[in-house]
C-alpha cells in the first residue's frame, strides 16, 4: 500500500461514520451528532499519517462533506472503481 492511502477498510468505515454524522446533522439529532463526531474523530486519529494529506486537512477543518466526497471519488471509491 502506498504511503498516504490508508487501509481501504478503515477508510470505508470512516466514510460510513461521516455519512452517519451528516445524516444526524440533517435530522437535528444532537445526541447522534455527538456520537458520530466521536466515531469520526476516533477513526481519523487511528489513521494518523496513513491518511492522505487532503483528507487530513478536511477532517481537521471539520469539512465533513468535502472529506466524504474525497473518500468517494479519489481515496476509496466503490470496489468496482478501485484499481487492482
Amino acid at each position: 500500500m502506498s504511503e498516504g492511502q490508508g487501509n481501504c477498510q478503515d477508510l470505508d468505515l470512516l466514510a460510513a461514520g461521516i455519512e452517519r454524522l451528516l445524516g444526524a446533522i440533517g435530522a437535528g439529532d444532537g445526541a447522534e451528532v455527538a456520537a458520530a463526531v466521536a466515531e469520526v474523530d476516533s477513526r481519523y486519529v487511528a489513521l494518523g499519517s496513513e491518511a492522505p494529506a487532503r483528507l487530513r486537512h478536511f477532517l481537521a477543518q471539520r469539512s465533513y462533506q468535502k472529506a466524504l466526497d474525497l473518500l468517494r471519488t479519489e481515496v476509496s471509491p466503490p470496489s468496482s472503481k478501485r484499481l487492482a
